[in-house]
């Protein structure tokens, strides 16, 4: 039976608890690099990860040092592994992750306008402007896919320096306050847009939107991992 990507992932958890600290630490480290690159598929990302854990226990169990293994130099060998995995379709990825995005964002923002409206005893009903709702859209899953993005790039200019927690978590702190700011300004912006056709909906047609665009969002991202175990 082929084994899955989560299989992959339960094995190399078992094994990991083989190693020694000074070896565990440094292939957590090279773990966790390979795994947040975003052009690399899941499937193979775990198989490289499972091989590289098993020259490392088999280094440690000769007496050889973690070196042996990667060189001086882990976050080049890191890269170089990450070259050597098969690619995935970038576009079509950052599509399935955008529509999830828009379908988070419609459920969020309607759930608490609904909220809102309960407490006032107002009807759920909202005046829909076909223009601004389009772009307010393209300007949630474009900043969706680019929080994503610049934490796993930062994470990866940052990663095998030993900095310190607070040094860390205050830059992604900062990268995520940034890129929220200036979301909220675009997105205040767009709602000052008063022109184009305009229909009234209900709030629970909106929130159902979501659902259904989550749902197959994950029904996609899934149905296109498990065509590349076969």
């Amino acid at each position: 039976m082929t084994k899955t990507e989560k299989d992959f992932r339960k094995q190399n958890y078992r094994l990991r608890e083989k190693l020694d600290p000074r070896y565990k630490r440094a292939y957590e480290e090279i773990q966790t690099y390979v795994r947040v690159n975003t052009i690399a598929r899941d499937q193979e990302t775990e198989v490289a990860v499972h091989a590289l854990l098993k020259q490392i226990i088999q280094a440690q169990r000769e007496g050889k040092s973690m070196e042996a293994v990667t060189g001086e130099d882990h976050k080049a060998f890191a890269e170089d592994l990450i070259k050597e995995l098969p690619k995935r379709n970038v576009l079509k990825f950052a599509g399935i992750l955008a529509v999830i995005l828009v379908g988070l964002n419609l459920i969020f923002d309607y759930t608490i306008e609904m909220l809102f409206r309960l407490i006032d005893s107002a009807p759920f009903t909202t005046t829909m402007r076909i223009p601004s709702f389009i772009m307010e859209m393209i300007i949630t899953a474009g900043f969706g896919m680019a929080f994503i993005y610049l934490i796993f790039y930062v994470y990866r200019q940052i990663a095998f320096r030993r900095w310190s927690f607070w040094k860390e978590y205050g830059l992604y702190l900062l990268v995520g306050v940034g890129l929220f700011l200036l979301y909220l300004i675009l997105n205040y912006i767009v709602s000052t847009i008063d022109t184009g056709p305009s229909f009234e909906v209900n709030m629970f047609l909106l929130i159902l939107l979501g659902i259904v665009l989550i749902v197959a969002g994950i029904m996609v991202f899934i149905r296109r991992n498990n065509a590349y175990r076969y």
